[in-house]
């Protein structure tokens, strides 16, 4: 079982990446994000889908969190949807845990 205080490290690193990947595409950003630390896992997998002729431009991301990078690469892979035309599309992978320091000992 993880710590809270890394499960509160993962939740505002995601916050902050999210805000910045959604400014970065100039899209809209939520009042309030519902990121739950129960369903975060260390990599955090972020799909922004393409902007398709004659189709809405997307407006949000993407988003969803896997234990390791082949789960978020595996996540991104079944998301990831291309056409000749489309333009825009983004995929991100971002590991959570890094610069945080675990030990498997129980430090009391």
């Amino acid at each position: 079982m993880l710590s809270t205080a890394i499960e509160q490290e993962r939740l505002l690193i995601a916050q902050r990446l999210l805000s910045e990947i959604e400014r970065r595409h100039g899209l809209p950003q939520p009042i309030q994000r519902e990121l739950d630390p129960v369903i975060m896992d260390r990599f955090l997998a972020v799909y922004l889908p393409e902007a398709r002729e004659g189709e809405p431009v997307p407006e949000a991301l993407e988003y969803a969190f896997a234990p390791t990078m082949a789960g978020a690469l595996d996540l991104l892979r079944d998301s990831l949807s291309e056409s000749p035309d489309g333009r825009g599309a983004a995929l991100y992978v971002h590991d959570l845990d890094t610069g945080v320091a675990t030990d498997s000992r129980d430090r009391r």
